[in-house]
């Protein structure tokens, strides 16, 4: 099952609110869904789509396709009726305080094990060879050099890396522990078919897994053909977006949310571009940064880049930020551009 289309009547501060899933008239695999805090990017996952934890079931229409075609919700009048819940008991919601222990998703991953080989008739040989493929296709861009081995007689995972040395899971580096933890169950046959909505993508994602997580979710909606829909905050998730991925939530003029389309694809994207032009950044540095830098350009426009005072607020700041830094490396190229300009006057 897939999402298509979402019309919320009345819920918060949803008025007559809309928001399409799809590319044309194909459901997507991904969505990418941002905005300022406080435009309910978890309500819409938790309370609408999901549904459970809303005290007051919202009026809305879901559109969905499954294997029977596209079909109409209209919520709460059917929340009850069997045709939804069965369709929506496909619908997986992974809140933002979801993160699991290594012990647990050791846990995880012999539960798995264990149940190919109970439930599924699978060899132990035939449950290693499943997870180490799972681990693969997770990794597939990050060129982990590590195999999964097996199970230890104490119930340990086993990995052996190039040298064909043996480590527990333990071993893997903190980034690999923290996508694995995220995403192993996603990559098993369970989510086949399934709707997986994850809110605060990033949250205790090192900077560098951040901007690989979207690649390892395409893949993921690819191999289970699932619908992943996530929330984020995070620029360099967002710079690792396609234009068609991202729903971008913002206010109107009534204070009401509605879905705005991104006009330009972020995807390779600079942070701080991504800050100024989607996320609406003011300061990419602390204000108190960024007046000083001001101040120092505006002297320079006024011609008073020879004067005590400028002399002053540019030493002051380069002590606090390095004579490296890029936007003072401009300001003293300026500085010589407008000398240069004076002689040949």
């Amino acid at each position: 099952m897939k999402l298509k289309h979402i019309h919320i009547d009345k819920y918060k501060i949803f008025r007559d609110f809309d928001i399409d899933f799809c590319l044309g008239d194909k459901p997507q695999n991904l969505i990418v869904i941002t905005g300022n805090n406080g435009n309910e990017k978890t309500t819409l996952l938790r309370d609408i789509i999901f549904g459970t934890a809303a005290t007051v079931k919202p009026y809305s229409i879901i559109t969905v396709q499954n294997e029977d075609g596209i079909v109409t919700f209209t919520l709460p009048t059917t929340c009850e009726d069997e045709s939804y819940t069965k369709d929506f008991s496909k619908v997986k919601f992974y809140p933002t305080n979801t993160d699991i222990s290594i012990e647990q998703l050791q846990n995880e991953i012999l539960n798995y094990v264990d149940k190919s080989i109970n439930e599924k008739g699978k060899t132990s040989f035939g449950a290693y060879t499943k997870i180490q493929s799972l681990i693969n296709d997770i990794f597939k861009e990050i060129n982990l050099q590590i195999c999964f081995k097996g199970v230890s007689q104490d119930k340990k995972l086993i990995f052996v890396n190039t040298a064909e040395e043996e480590f527990g899971i333990e071993g893997l580096s903190a980034g690999e522990q923290q996508i694995l933890s995220k995403m192993f169950i996603l990559f098993t046959e369970d989510m086949k078919n399934h709707i997986i909505l994850i809110d605060e993508l990033e949250t205790s994602l090192h900077p560098a897994c951040q901007t690989q997580i979207l690649s390892v979710l395409r893949r993921c909606s690819e191999a289970n053909d699932c619908q992943i829909i996530v929330t984020t905050q995070s620029p360099l998730v967002i710079a690792s977006a396609y234009k068609e991925e991202i729903r971008l939530l913002v206010r109107d003029d009534s204070g009401y949310v509605k879905v705005k389309p991104c006009d330009n694809s972020p995807y390779g994207w600079l942070v701080e571009k991504v800050l100024r032009e989607i996320q609406g950044v003011k300061y990419l540095r602390v204000p108190e940064i960024e007046n000083q830098l001001d101040k120092l350009k505006e002297l320079i426009k006024e011609e008073k880049y020879e004067s005590d005072v400028f002399k002053q607020k540019l030493a002051t700041i380069e002590t606090t930020l390095g004579v490296s830094d890029p936007d003072l490396i401009l300001i003293r190229m300026e500085v010589l551009r407008q000398k240069k300009k004076r002689i040949m006057k």
